[in-house]
């Protein structure tokens, strides 16, 4: 297929923020802000678009003293002007330079698409690059000129509006400075009630960087911090001026159009001098990322540029002359080349992914996309193939994919892929009249090995164990580790009761075999529980519910045993529902805490946030794990009465703290997949935050990445629903459940937090820091937040600086603390957390 440039539907975003014509413009304002938005278009009742209103007319409304009460089609300016959908990016910047536009509606067949933005064009133009290699000092911004914090609101508008300002610095009476952007603005109007001094009313402290850093770490800093402005100091700490992400942007975006107005020219230049050697014009791209190989119609290459040499290793020399044959790998199949030529010969063009081999002999995956170039007459002239390396993305979403389906640890298959296995066998066995069983295996007295030799020495007797027991099996057999060192066999088409026996005892000898781990030697020994299909059901999830049963039968009995499931087994059912009453009484009696664990900056120590963790102290038990009761919560749909419980007892901590001075930052709950599914959760939270009168930005909501990808379309609409109430969404756990890429870049999140299982072995296994640098480089890449959780040691801290990661929480930092213990860190003047590695 020929080469067809991206359209600017491709860069666009989809996410159009709308109102009636007839509604205020405070409304306005308030549905902008908990959008996030900085704009909003004004339509019809049939869908047309006839106006336009944006952060900075509410500032000049705001200044002039206007009715915010008013309806915005009194207030709005006229529709922003219109591009078609499928403009390439090359029309879209003659567009814009030759019409003088700053922004355009890009509509298809009369309806809009999205915004698009010379920040768009020039974002998709290879900006990076330039980010790198200049500086915030290069930068033509206005010195700041800061207004005292005595100031009035009107003096402040006047400021802004009088010399365009999209932010204005405060001077505070401690020395320090504040911000007042127009965001603050439009929230004042939003709100109705205007702040009566500009210190009041602003923000602090005012967050920079050096006069010396690139515009690369100005970036990282406003994306770190989720803010549209940075302040610029000087080495002696006095403020020099307010920088945007616009001004990075349009500082360089008219140097960044002259070098490409001149590529183009220069390539025009090179279409003209021979049109029958288009290809040969090799200069206008030999600055391209992408390879590119000329060959005649017989498939002989003519030419490569540069990015060819660079993937392949053959030079230029050693090219010319030969086939692209050169660089088959032989992992496609003839019939995959006999499909290619068809396409090229019937569409005269074909595209897809070829895995090749480099001139070392290394193997490489690419995206290729191959053109016929044809004469007048319809005749073959050249074929010209463009492709690119994308090796280490193939790589991340194999191993995402991977991690998304099994063990991190042992790399055995994971509870959700075993269950789909276990599925799969059950249909297969009731279709051919076969059993299977299958064997529950729980390790016993683990927990001593954790807490004698320490948790990596666990770690290393799971993997021998894994080993051990996929040394047993047939082919046809798996084997998997759901959590802990709980492990699951499936056994395919056995005889009965005495083949499944035998499998059991050959996996508790297997188990108890002399090992050593860290230079000691232990028995470990295990109990197996055993269900029988059909016999024991003739469902996945009975036969494994009625496997664990029988496994804790093993364990009464003595343990290093294995027990057949009996439909008497009732005892564990029994004191889960003891459990489950307690739990009753627990939320009556109020025997429920919340403790909360600081997230801290990773650079400065200082704490920025806090993960407020759900506590039991039973009147008789003590402290209860969570990980006991929570499971019983979600059964018995206790768990959504225990949210609203968090949730409320949370907004009281936070109100109360703030009442009395105190600033935790913004605190983050955990919210369950039935809460979000049963229920208004959406307006149990509206409600929650106007009792206690706090804003949105307090919160932020964490959710595990297994409910979001299991709940398909609906649970982005939940979260759609939250995000426009202005929270702070986060995916939890990630890289543990689906890491879909593809479903990732759909969820409205701002942040994803690293599971504490990759963290944990950061400077022991190459792994685990791999899949952590991979994850920091996506959230990047998606424009999110991203913390670590588990933090213990000062080398993890020093790694996940390094990678780009920025806050984490962690026992190097902090335990989770009773309210009153977190108090104590919210009383002290910089809140900088001491390092107490255990």
């Amino acid at each position: 297929m020929s080469y067809h440039p991206p359209s600017i539907a491709d860069i666009v975003s989809c996410e159009l923020l709308s109102c009636d014509p007839s509604q205020s413009v405070r409304e306005a304002a308030r549905r902008m802000l908990a959008a996030g938005y900085s704009s909003i278009l004004v339509r019809e009742a049939g869908g047309r678009v006839c106006g336009f209103w944006t952060e900075a007319d509410a500032l000049e409304l705001c200044r002039s003293g206007g009715d915010a009460d008013q309806p915005i089609q009194q207030a709005m300016k006229p529709p922003p002007a219109e591009l078609a959908h499928d403009l390439s990016l090359q029309q879209a910047v003659d567009a814009f330079r030759g019409r003088q536009l700053r922004h355009a509606l890009v509509c298809r067949n009369g309806q809009p698409l999205g915004m698009l933005t010379l920040t768009d064009i020039v974002r998709n133009q290879g900006l990076e690059s330039f980010l790198m290699v200049k500086r915030v000092a290069d930068l033509p911004v206005a010195a700041a000129i800061p207004l005292p914090a005595t100031a009035t609101v009107m003096e402040g508008f006047s400021r802004m509006c009088g010399q365009s300002l999209t932010a204005l610095a405060v001077k505070l009476d401690d020395g320090g400075y504040g911000i007042v952007t127009q965001r603050d603005v439009l929230r004042w109007l939003a709100s109705g009630k205007l702040p009566a001094t500009l210190g009041q009313g602003c923000r602090q402290p005012l967050i920079g960087v050096s006069a010396g850093a690139s515009l690369l770490q100005a970036r990282r800093v406003l994306r770190q911090h989720n803010i549209r402005h940075l302040a610029v100091f000087a080495d002696d700490g006095r403020l020099l001026r307010i920088l945007g992400f616009d001004d990075i942007v349009n500082g360089i975006e008219h140097e960044y159009l002259n070098e490409l107005h001149e590529a183009l020219r220069q390539r025009d230049e090179a279409l003209q001098q021979s049109r029958h050697s288009l290809l040969l014009a090799d200069k206008v791209f030999e600055s391209t990322m992408e390879g590119i190989v000329i060959t005649d119609p017989n498939g002989v290459i003519q030419s490569i540029n540069p990015a060819f040499s660079r993937i392949t290793g053959y030079s230029r020399e050693e090219a010319l002359g030969q086939t692209p044959a050169m660089l088959k790998s032989g992992k496609q199949p003839p019939e995959f080349y006999q499909q290619m030529w068809r396409s090229l010969a019937r569409d005269g063009r074909w595209q897809g992914e070829v895995v090749n081999r480099r001139k070392g002999g290394l193997l490489y995956t690419e995206h290729l996309s191959i053109t016929a170039i044809r004469d007048g007459a319809g005749e073959c002239l050249h074929y010209v193939a463009v492709f690119s390396d994308i090796t280490q993305r193939k790589q991340a979403e194999e191993r995402l994919h991977f991690l998304a389906n099994h063990d991190a640890l042992t790399s055995l298959p994971n509870r959700t892929l075993f269950l789909e296995r276990l599925q799969s066998a059950v249909d297969r066995a009731g279709e051919e009249r076969r059993q299977l069983a299958l064997l529950f295996i729980d390790l016993d007295r683990f927990k001593l090995v954790n807490d004698t030799l320490g948790h990596y020495a666990g770690d290393q007797l799971l993997v021998h164990i894994a080993r051990q027991l996929q040394s047993r099996l047939k082919p046809t057999d798996t084997v998997a580790r759901l959590s802990g060192d709980e492990f699951t066999v499936l056994l395919e088409n056995v005889d009965g009761e005495a083949q499944a026996a035998a499998a059991a005892q050959d996996m508790l000898d297997a188990i108890s075999e002399l090992s050593e781990v860290s230079g000691q030697q232990m028995f470990i020994s295990a109990s197996i529980g055993i269900s029988l299909y059909p016999l024991d059901g003739e469902e996945a999830d009975t036969l494994l519910v009625h496997a664990d049963t029988a496994m804790y039968r093993a364990k009464e009995r003595g343990k290093n045993g294995f027990q057949f499931y009996t439909a008497d087994m009732n005892a564990r059912a029994l004191e889960r529902l003891k459990l489950e009453y307690s739990l009753h009484r627990a939320l009556a009696q109020g025997e429920l805490e919340l403790w909360y664990q600081p997230k801290v900056a990773l650079d400065s120590g200082e704490m920025i946030g806090a993960e407020a963790l759900l506590r039991w102290r039973h009147p008789e038990l003590g402290l209860v794990s969570p990980d006991r009761f929570i499971p019983i919560a979600e059964e018995s749909a206790l768990i959504g009465q225990i949210g609203a419980w968090v949730l409320r007892t949370a907004c009281a901590d936070i109100r109360d703290w703030q009442r009395r001075g105190l600033k935790p930052g913004r605190v983050a709950i955990n919210v369950s997949g039935r809460q979000l599914k049963h229920g208004d959760f959406v307006e149990q939270l509206r409600q929650a935050l106007a009792d206690y009168g706090l804003g949105s930005e307090c919160l932020e909501l964490e959710i595990t990445e297994s409910v979001v990808m299991e709940e398909g379309g609906a649970m982005i609409e939940m979260l759609r629903r939250l995000q426009e109430l202005g929270l702070y969404l986060s995916i939890d756990d990630f890289g543990t459940g689906y890491s879909s890429l593809s479903y990732l870049k759909r969820l409205p999140v701002r942040g994803l937090k690293i599971d504490r299982s990759f963290i944990a072995d950061l400077h022991h296994d190459s792994d685990d820091a791999a899949i952590t640098r991979a994850i920091v480089s996506i959230a990047h890449s998606l424009g999110l937040d991203v913390v670590a959780e588990g933090v213990e040691e000062e080398a993890q801290r020093l790694f996940l600086l390094e990678q780009g990661c920025y806050c984490a929480q962690g026992y190097l930092f902090s335990k989770p603390l009773p309210r009153e213990t977190f108090e104590c860190l919210l009383v002290q003047p910089r809140r900088k957390m001491p390092l107490s590695p255990l």
